[in-house]
C-alpha cells in the first residue's frame, strides 16, 4: 500500500514554503516565494490551493469555495475543496488541472499540465472510498486521467495522456489507455539528483 504523507498538522505557511522548496531547494520567506511566483505561475496556483485547503480544514467552507473560484479564474485550474495534499506539491503547468474533493496526495508529488485526478465513478455506492490515492514521490504527467478508487504507488510515474483504471505499483512507470506498466523508475525527485528510494531488487531466475 502506498505511503501518503498528509498535510495534517502543517500550517499554510509551512505548506506554501514546502512547495517553494520544490522550485528552489533551501529558499524560504515570502519575498522569495513571490519573486519565484512571478515567473512560475504554478507556484502561485499552489498558493491558492493551499489557502483553499487550509480554509476547508478549519471549517471555513464558504471561503474555501471562494479560493476555488480564484483558481479557476486565474489559472483555469479546478481545486475542489475537501482534498488533502501533502507537503512539496509541484505543479509547473496548472492550466486545465482538476483535483477532486476526495483525492489524497502524498508528499513531493509532481503533476504535469491538465491532469484530471479525483474522478468519481458514477455507479460507486455512497460512502465507499471512490477517489484516487497518490503516494509520496509520484509523478503524474500531462493530460493523464485517474478514474475511481485507484492507488498510485510511491515514486510511480503515470505517462502523458494515460488513463489509469487500476492500481499502479510502487516505482512502476505506466502508459497508455488503459495504463499498463512499461518500466520502473528510481525514487528521484524531478530536478534533484538525490536518490530517495530504490525499487526492490528482482530475484534471480532459477537455472534450468
Amino acid at each position: 500500500m502506498a505511503t501518503v504523507t498528509s498535510s495534517e498538522g502543517l500550517s499554510f505557511k509551512q505548506l506554501a514554503f514546502s512547495d517553494l522548496d520544490r522550485y528552489r531547494p533551501g529558499e524560504k520567506g515570502w519575498l522569495k516565494f513571490f519573486a519565484r511566483g512571478i515567473s512560475n505561475p504554478g507556484l502561485f496556483a499552489c498558493f491558492v490551493l493551499r489557502k483553499q485547503q487550509v480554509a476547508f480544514r478549519k471549517g471555513k467552507v464558504r471561503r474555501s469555495f471562494l479560493w476555488r473560484s480564484v483558481g479557476m479564474y486565474l489559472f483555469s485550474a479546478d481545486f475542489v475543496p475537501g482534498m488533502d495534499i501533502g507537503p512539496g506539491f509541484f505543479l509547473p503547468h496548472p492550466a486545465g488541472t482538476v483535483i477532486g474533493n476526495g483525492l489524497r496526495i502524498g508528499a513531493n508529488v509532481t503533476f504535469g499540465g491538465a491532469v484530471t485526478a479525483g474522478v468519481k465513478q458514477p455507479d460507486t455506492p455512497a460512502g465507499e472510498d471512490d477517489y484516487p490515492v497518490i503516494g509520496d514521490g509520484a509523478i503524474v504527467l500531462a493530460n493523464a486521467v485517474l478514474v475511481g478508487p485507484v492507488e498510485i504507488g510511491n515514486y510511480a510515474q503515470v505517462g502523458a495522456n494515460s488513463v489509469v483504471l487500476s492500481d499502479v505499483a510502487d516505482f512502476a512507470c505506466v502508459f497508455g489507455v488503459p495504463a499498463r506498466k512499461v518500466a520502473e523508475r528510481r525514487g528521484i525527485l524531478p530536478g534533484s539528483m538525490e536518490v530517495l528510494a530504490e525499487p526492490p531488487a528482482k530475484e534471480p531466475k532459477p537455472e534450468a
